[in-house]
């Protein structure tokens, strides 16, 4: 044990300049993200109005915000939808448009890339759902539907909480298309292409075949 020791701090010591660069990082994540946190789940035991001094109360809180807040667990719904559908979703979501515009020329791929990138960089970009869901006959989607006859007026969509959580989750979606992406085009362009043309030899007959047994393998 003294000798695994030994040998992890000899380790820590031969890369002093590794610790270094990540020491800043560490300090302010650790300042700003884990001590906060901590402090959180201890003032959740106690009852604490920020001017006397915290008295602990056990699980009083919780079974108070579970038994008898309705608020809390309606938004405790919305939050677990958001999670599941948003996750799994938008990486899917990424990975088939990263593979799909891989395909492209490199000039296409490289606009086509921008476009889907654009997202994570866009300021202000409230401004543009807020005129598509606008609330008149102005906004984007009132004004298809009601062209189309299929509502009598116009639907306020920020005011309605059947179209609130939807609409959230299809701005979400579309925003997080943006890093992940990125990220799955790069590990695409790594793929050796002489892959593909070895599989082709071995009987990879079409694309998805070729995507199971090369690309993902590959990345």
């Amino acid at each position: 044990m003294q000798d695994a020791k030994d040998t992890r701090w000899g380790l820590m010591k031969r890369n002093w300049q590794s610790y270094m660069l990540i020491g800043p990082y560490f300090l302010l994540f650790f300042t700003f993200t884990v001590l906060p946190v901590g402090a959180a789940v201890v003032l959740s035991f106690t009852t604490f109005d920020m001017l006397n001094t915290p008295q602990f109360v056990g699980w009083t809180n919780y079974l108070r915000l579970f038994m008898e807040d309705e608020v809390f667990i309606f938004a405790l719904r919305n939050t677990l939808i958001f999670a599941v559908v948003t996750g799994p979703l938008s990486y899917i979501m990424c990975f088939v448009f990263a593979w799909i515009i891989n395909e492209l020329s490199p000039k296409l791929r490289a606009f086509m890339t921008l476009i889907f990138y654009a997202p994570s960089i866009s300021g202000n970009v409230f401004f543009i759902w807020a005129f598509i869901f606008s609330g008149d006959r102005l906004g984007m989607v009132n004004g298809f539907l009601l062209r189309l006859g299929l509502i009598p007026e116009p639907l306020l969509y920020f005011r309605d909480e059947r179209f609130i959580l939807p609409i959230l989750l299809l701005v979400q979606l579309w925003m997080s298309l943006g890093t992940g992406f990125l990220a799955f085009i790069a590990g695409l362009q790594t793929v050796d292409k002489s892959l593909y043309e070895a599989s082709a030899v071995d009987g990879i007959k079409n694309r998805w075949q070729e995507l199971w047994y090369v690309t993902l393998p590959s990345m």
